[in-house]
């Protein structure tokens, strides 16, 4: 009789849960106690991942059926798995994603892989062209090693990157055809007398747009505080209604005020991109917040004195400001911009325009504010290195070294960006290795 030794293993890790002695267990116990969580879970998700696709099965075989086997496989979740019905949908999801990718069902059930990493997957090609999701799915082995070797959030980052690339290939008529769809619509609500609206921008335009707003609510606040008014002072203040304010003032302005088109835009293009206009393997060409754009319309907002292009070159120029300066300035943080998108502690994934800049030699034991001693960290990461006891190593390659308060290292870790372009490169030089057929 054959003998399924995954199951064996679940069994395993099942009756050594069952046994533990937890009020005795030191760390190493916990820790295998853990991997056997990891191994009893993965197992558990993966068979009600099969469960939810049988089910959508019978559904679909029988469409005037009644009973439970109509019933949404996302609703059965809730009411007989007792979750939410937030949670039931993400388990279809789920289901669905194992369904196209089985790679990733297998890794799932022997614990490789978690569920978190599947959610990532199925979140990723949510919404995605049919032609770009089918093009990621064909990458499902590079993928599974990916998820395999990272955690949730890096291979979350991994995915946005593939598919940055693949709608690369697509973007320019992407692009134009966002700018076909783009539109603003507004309509008077007879029963309330107010004017609403609709609107759809492409990415270049919602980024000249909005980047305008954002700092004119800052200006609106700064003023507020400054007059005393207690509703700035006690932050009661809606932010939609200072937005809906805030871009009433930049258009009725007219040239009495910067207008929208006139903000502080960024791009981020590498040098090769920028002076030839034409896309490469190792392009990057994304407005600030990480949108993809053609070249063309970066080399077009280069005549723009009101927008400010950031050149990727082999070598940059350092922007160093000594220690005249405490706090980093603009300029440093665009170029900071251009290598991390995220938090740059291991794992984190918190938007780099939501982290604080870090002397990584401290301002106040005599640190410089320059560009090699700045790091971008989120706020529960900043106070983990200042009041948490946890010291940090910056290498000239920006390798960074994350050490815990006992002396052991946590993690070893390359800035997002490049990290991601060291990944492709790896993935070239393999498919250049493999003999042509």
């Amino acid at each position: 009789m054959m003998v399924d030794m995954s199951n064996v293993s679940v069994i395993a890790a099942v009756e050594a849960l069952d046994a533990a002695d937890l009020a005795s267990a030191d760390t190493a116990v916990c820790i295998s106690l853990l991997r056997d969580v990891r191994r009893a879970r993965g197992w558990l998700d993966a068979v009600e991942a099969r469960i939810s696709s049988r089910m959508r099965d019978l559904s679909t075989v029988t469409p005037g059926a009644t009973g439970p086997a109509a019933t949404a496989v996302a609703d059965l979740h809730g009411s007989v798995g007792g979750v939410s019905a937030a949670e039931g949908r993400r388990k279809e999801r789920r289901s669905k994603t194992l369904d196209a990718a089985p790679s990733f069902a297998d890794a799932l059930e022997t614990g490789k892989i978690g569920a978190e990493h599947v959610d990532a997957l199925a979140n990723a090609t949510a919404g995605l062209d049919d032609t770009i999701k089918t093009e990621l799915l064909e990458q499902e082995a590079s993928l599974l090693a990916a998820a395999a070797s990272k955690t949730p959030e890096e291979f979350t980052r991994v995915c946005r990157d593939r598919i940055r690339r693949l709608e690369r290939d697509h973007g320019i008529s992407r692009n134009r055809q966002q700018r076909d769809d783009t539109y603003l619509r507004r309509k008077i609500n007879r029963a309330t007398g107010m004017t609403e609206g609709r609107y759809a921008f492409h990415p270049e335009l919602a980024n000249q747009i909005f980047n305008a707003i954002d700092r004119e609510i800052a200006a609106m606040i700064a003023a507020g505080e400054r007059a005393g008014d207690p509703e700035f002072l006690e932050r009661r203040y809606q932010r939609d209604r200072l937005a809906a304010e805030a871009l009433g003032r930049l258009v009725a302005g007219g040239h009495d005020r910067e207008r929208p088109l006139e903000a502080d835009v960024s791009y981020v293009v590498d040098a090769q991109t920028a002076a030839t206009g034409r896309l490469h393997a190792h392009s990057v060409c994304e407005t600030g917040d990480g949108l993809p754009v053609p070249p063309e319309s970066v080399r077009r907002a280069l005549c723009n004195g009101f927008i400010t292009p950031v050149i990727l070159g082999t070598d940059g120029v350092p922007i160093n400001v000594g220690r005249t300066h405490r706090t980093a300035t603009r300029a440093q943080r665009r170029a900071l911009r251009t290598i991390y998108r995220h938090c740059a502690h291991h794992g984190c994934d918190v938007p780099f325009d939501r982290c604080e800049i870090h002397h990584v030699d401290w301002f106040e034991h005599g640190g410089t504010t320059d560009l090699h001693n700045l790091l971008p960290l989120c706020s529960r990461h900043h106070h983990l290195v200042h009041e948490g006891g946890w010291t940090i190593h910056l290498a000239p390659d920006r390798t960074l070294t994350i050490t815990r308060p006992d002396g052991h290292i946590h993690a070893s870790t390359r800035p997002d960006i490049t990290a991601e372009r060291d990944e492709h490169d790896d993935h070239d030089h393999e498919r250049r290795r493999q003999p042509a057929a």
